[in-house]
């Protein structure tokens, strides 16, 4: 399977967003499932549900069932966190996500892909 690359996905927190199912590393799950609503605020789509379950991620624009962890940060801070040129422990620490549930954050950290340096297919 193609993996997305910077050189084929634009800048924008959908697009970005929806490259999160081909980034999935069912590897690292262990039969792990959660939901998790993502507020980016700036966006031109602030709300997003990023459902993982079954070695599988659907990814749907507004909040979609109960969130396990909520997520919210500015436009700028996620695009710069999925670019690599900001470190999201160091984002939190300094209070620019905002999160419900450490414990699944740290899951869904470790459950993708980063998306500066996904492997090409």
């Amino acid at each position: 399977m193609m993996r997305p690359s910077l050189r084929d996905t634009p800048a924008e927190v959908g697009a970005i967003l929806r490259t999160l199912p081909q980034r999935l590393r069912p590897e690292r799950l262990g039969g792990y499932a959660g939901v998790f609503h993502f507020v980016i605020t700036g966006a031109a789509t602030p709300s997003w549900t990023i459902a993982i379950d079954a070695g599988a991620c659907r990814v749907e624009e507004g909040h979609v069932g109960e969130a396990t962890c909520s997520v919210t940060m500015d436009e700028e801070t996620f695009l710069s966190i999925e670019t690599g040129k900001q470190n999201p422990v160091m984002a939190f620490v300094k209070g620019r996500i905002k999160v419900t549930n450490v414990g699944h954050m740290r899951k869904y950290d470790r459950a993708f892909y980063r998306f500066y340096d996904v492997p090409e297919a």
